[in-house]
């Protein structure tokens, strides 16, 4: 979006975090008193809720638009795009592989009760996954191959996992085409059929070592094979965020003498992991977090380098100032941003609605949080950040759209209601203008993280090679501003800002036109837009009317820094930043697809690729 017709992304999220007037700030003012239940569709194979934060919620409440879809479902109007009903909206990707659900949940359709031999027959040969990392994880890994049948079968698991994982980040199925991509996605088969066979083989529900970082890269495995949301990786979610409390990652190593300190800080690492892992997966189906506050206490983690701790570690080190960056640093700036989008996630799914003053006190614990990162992982100028690596600028980028997502979750509520609501359970004297602003300018912010991502992921982009972090976790937030921008338009509530909002959905419309080849939910969304554009200015709109439907457009070298002066305004001190976890790991390119490096790891081993934001690789400091 051009400079002329849009703020840049500080300004928006300066003044979508400007501190709400005091006399908001009233205890007895209470939201709107209808009981805002969510979504249940009911039909004779299933029956579907989603809480009423959730896109398709939001998209339900434009009456004339639900009758729309509901036509067209029925074969009313022909659609070039027709919607299969498998992920949370009804929508669904088209998957290239085998198994249409997670192998865990339903079998693979092969033998589960393979054999060692069977499963070690699958692995590549040892010069394939090239070893790098600390002495005592080399030993392990040197051991195996020595004699891979004295090997846990859960770390076999753990080391299909890795191979899985790099293989699936090496070139994206978006990129390849024909023999190739069936090849990828054979390999991909095969590799996740034998982490689940090791899981089963291990007894995972057994809960012993490398258990729970297998189970998380294998539900990042099922995560990352799906364009959509699909809630198979929901009920995996479940099984991980059970597995970890039944081995005590949710209390503090700090209760249990049996525990090392070089384990107690691997464990508090690891739990920020699934916090993590909870709160994206848990809003992304409409569903209410499953961890609960009260029943953990696992601190955060010292800000402290892999050579810090070693196994001999009698105690741990002081922790090392925060103007310096270490392997920990990350972790614990992004855990901060998580325990405030935990309150929040449980005060808006809450099925008692609080206060619009405990809103606002939400609302500054985020701006609190914000404030709280990390001086070395701040944004800079964009003098400086044009030289930061793609891994960096990924992450800050996405703790920007963590931000975000705090802010449209709390404020999205209040867009339609004002001082002069009939409804007799709010105070007359209540101004909801600061939450329509703050859900505005946050929704506007996340159509600019949209248009870098999808600009500079592409061949010749900047962030290309980091192209695969971009998941249906990020997508969810792009597809909640969008039904945000279209009811807003469809009721005429745009703050005097139309041409900005229409301009912005343009322009994210031909972003979920590119990915509606693959993507049930982008052909929702776009639908959506071609709706509310077409019904206000009489746009011929159609969702396939590109040719270039689905293809990916190619960017020339070095236009990072053009493309975030013309969305993203990087200049002064900017306190929404996340760390990359996995700065210091390259990430194979498509001409490397054929090896694959691992670092073992201070818990494990990691793949020398990275993953996205929210589910780091098990192992070093820079992950768990």
């Amino acid at each position: 979006m051009r400079n002329s017709a849009h703020n840049h992304l500080n300004e928006r999220a300066e003044s979508a975090m400007v501190t709400p007037p005091e006399s908001l700030l009233d205890p007895t003012a209470t939201m709107d008193g209808h009981s805002e239940c969510g979504s249940m569709s009911v039909s004779p194979s299933e029956h579907r809720y989603v809480g009423n934060d959730h896109w398709a919620t939001i998209l339900e409440n434009i009456a004339d638009l639900k009758e729309h879809f509901a036509q067209k479902e029925l074969g009313v109007n022909d659609s070039p795009y027709p919607v299969p009903c498998d992920s949370v909206d009804g929508s669904s990707s088209e998957l290239a592989f085998q198994s249409p659900h997670a192998l865990l949940l339903y079998g693979s359709g092969y033998n589960q009760a393979a054999s060692r031999e069977d499963i070690l027959e699958a692995l590549p040969p040892r010069s394939k996954p090239p070893f790098m990392g600390p002495a005592f994880s080399k030993r392990q890994y040197e051991a195996f191959w020595t004699n891979p049948s004295e090997a846990p079968v859960m770390w076999i698991g753990l080391l299909f996992s890795m191979i899985c994982l790099a293989v699936l980040a090496s070139t994206p199925s978006d990129f390849l085409h024909g023999h190739e991509a069936d090849q990828q996605s054979q390999l991909i088969d095969l590799y996740r059929e034998k982490i689940v066979q090791c899981l089963t083989m291990g007894g995972y529900t057994k809960s012993g070592p490398f258990v729970l970082e297998t189970l998380i890269h294998y539900i990042y495995v099922e995560f990352g094979v799906r364009t959509d949301a699909n809630k198979d990786v929901w009920f995996l979610l479940a099984l991980e965020v059970n597995l970890a409390m039944r081995m005590g990652y949710h209390r503090d190593p700090r209760h249990f003498s049996g525990i090392s300190p070089l384990q107690g800080e691997m464990r508090r690492r690891m739990w920020a992991t699934v916090l993590l892992s909870d709160i994206l997966i848990s809003s992304q189906m409409g569903m209410p977090r499953i961890i609960k506050e009260s029943q953990c206490d696992t601190e955060e983690p010292r800000n402290l380098n892999d050579a810090d701790l070693s196994e001999t570690t009698i105690s741990l080190p002081p922790a090392r100032p925060e103007t310096e960056h270490t392997t920990t640093l990350g972790i614990i700036a992004r855990r901060r941003m998580l325990m405030v989008l935990g309150k929040i996630s449980d005060a808006t799914d809450a099925v008692k609605l609080c206060s619009y003053a405990e809103i606002l006190r939400m609302d500054n614990m985020l701006q609190e949080a914000a404030n709280s990162i990390p001086p070395t992982l701040r944004m800079k100028a964009i003098t400086a950040s044009i030289t930061d690596s793609p891994q960096i600028t990924m992450s800050k980028l996405f703790i920007r759209h963590l931000l975000y997502k705090g802010q449209i979750r709390l404020q999205h509520r209040f867009l339609y209601l004002d001082s002069a609501s009939p409804s007799s359970s709010l105070p007359q004297h209540t101004d909801y203008s600061y939450s329509r602003k703050a859900c505005l300018e946050a929704s506007l912010g996340t159509f600019q993280i949209q248009h870098v991502l999808e600009e500079e992921t592409c061949p010749g982009g900047q962030l290309h090679s980091v192209r695969w972090r971009v998941t249906s976790s990020m997508n969810h937030l792009f597809l909640t501003a969008t039904m945000i921008l279209c009811s807003l338009l469809h009721k005429k509530q745009t703050i005097e800002r139309q041409e900005e909002i229409c301009a912005a959905l343009r322009r994210t419309r031909e972003v979920w036109v590119r990915r509606s080849k693959r993507s049930g939910e982008a052909r929702k969304a776009a639908a959506t837009i071609d709706f509310v554009l077409g019904s206000r200015a009489g746009d011929a709109y159609s969702v396939g009317d590109e040719a270039a439907c689905g293809d990916h457009p190619h960017r020339p070298e070095n236009t990072l820094q053009q493309n975030f002066q013309d969305h993203i305004d990087f200049s002064g001190p900017d306190p929404f930043m996340t760390p990359n976890l996995m700065d210091n790991f390259p990430i194979p390119s498509s001409d490397q697809s054929q090896g694959f490096g691992f670092d073992m790891g201070m818990n494990g081993m990691q793949a020398d690729m990275g993953l996205d934001e929210w589910l780091p690789m098990s192992g070093s400091g820079a992950s768990w």
